[in-house]
């Protein structure tokens, strides 16, 4: 799969899709097109980088409601609304399911081209964070329950005494786990600790 970013161009007029896919090209990128959102719908690929120009009106189903689709999906594309009727509540509801911008089919090729390329950064940044994610779910999917227990009494700042009474375990039995799913998980120190389990989502205290 190649790493470059495409324009997805999802817009039931095909002379204006045609005309945006000429150019989304003549600014170096690459575009592909689809006359519906079911169209993208059973072609999509969330390991396809990239930006989704939207338009928001269209027969089979609207844009906002692929968006909402899309947003349930542990990882996509960004969107930008790309519409002839700017309405309001429509502008609202888009912004808030997260799209980049939303702009009037009339709107300039330099905001469109702005509007784009902060559709690709954002995009490449989520993606970055999803995979992050990936990698530390995997870190900690290598600790075992007694571990898992250990590590949750560290991050609420319980010393290793009191963990030991807390799980009627010896002291001994304590930090061997506690070095064992340190070196499980690649840190050193405790504040790493801290750092790698703040990342992953963990409550620390």
């Amino acid at each position: 799969m190649s790493d470059e970013p495409t324009v997805f161009i999802v817009d039931d007029d095909v002379a204006f899709s045609e005309s945006l896919s000429v150019l989304v090209s003549s600014m170096g990128l690459k575009a592909k097109n689809y006359l519906s959102p079911i169209e993208y719908l059973e072609q999509f690929d969330p390991n396809a980088p990239g930006v989704l120009l939207l338009d928001v009106r269209m027969p089979s189903m609207s844009g906002l409601v692929l968006q909402e689709r899309l947003n349930a999906m542990p990882i996509c594309p960004s969107v930008v609304i790309l519409t002839g009727h700017a309405e309001i509540p429509t502008a609202l509801r888009a912004m808030r399911q997260g799209a980049v911008d939303f702009l009037q089919k009339t709107a300039s090729e330099s905001e469109l081209y702005d509007a784009i390329q902060r559709g690709i950064a954002r995009d490449a940044a989520n993606r970055a964070r999803y995979q992050r994610k990936l990698e530390l779910d995997q870190l900690f999917s290598q600790l075992n329950p007694p571990e898992k227990e250990v590590l949750h009494h560290v991050l609420q700042g319980v010393p290793n005494k009191r963990i030991a009474s807390l799980l009627g375990v010896s002291r001994r039995t304590v930090e061997d786990r506690r070095a064992r799913l340190m070196q499980k998980l690649g840190v050193e120190s405790l504040a790493d600790l801290v750092r790698i389990s703040l990342e992953a989502g963990f409550r620390v205290e």
